[in-house]
């Protein structure tokens, strides 16, 4: 695919619809979910949470966008994701966000849920690229749980302090 048609794809996957999954989430141990405002999020927390969700974009998936418009230049749709999540790594001006933006946003999602829901089991529902981020700040601050390598779509990881 050309830069430009990997940059819709990316769109329509945000939009997409989720997948059905057979995990169990163990419903009845969560006080409160949180969930990114992407559309496929939102989908997911709604159906393994029975309660209201509460919608935030600080749970976004890191933007990933082609490093460059190199015409009509066709590359597999993995080399642009790779290029495209590289560039962010080392904040190229081509990524939407850079990545000490990404790490404050995670700092502060995470400051934000202790002190609103402290000594609560919190459900949050994001997506890969931005979990990875997520785990290594809670570490920092002292929270145990499964490192992420490559996250898995609809698979829970439990972090506790």
């Amino acid at each position: 695919m050309t830069s430009a048609q990997f940059n819709s794809w990316v769109g329509a996957y945000n939009n997409a619809e989720i997948e059905d999954t057979d995990f169990d989430y163990g419903l009845s141990e969560w006080n409160v979910c949180i969930s990114s405002d992407l559309s496929r999020a939102i989908q997911t927390a709604e159906t393994i949470y029975p309660g209201s969700v509460i919608v935030t974009d600080q749970l976004r998936e890191i933007e990933v966008q082609s490093i460059h418009t190199l015409g009509n230049l066709k590359l597999p749709c993995q080399m642009w994701m790779v290029m495209g999540r590289i560039a962010w790594f080392f904040s190229h001006s081509s990524q939407a966000e850079r990545k000490n933006e990404t790490v404050d946003r995670a700092r502060h999602t995470i400051d934000w849920i202790e002190e609103h829901y402290s000594n609560r089991n919190v459900l949050v529902v994001s997506h890969g690229a931005f979990m990875k981020v997520l785990t290594q700040e809670l570490f920092k601050k002292g929270y145990r749980g499964k490192g992420l390598r490559n996250p898995r779509n609809g698979a829970m990881y439990i972090y506790e302090k």
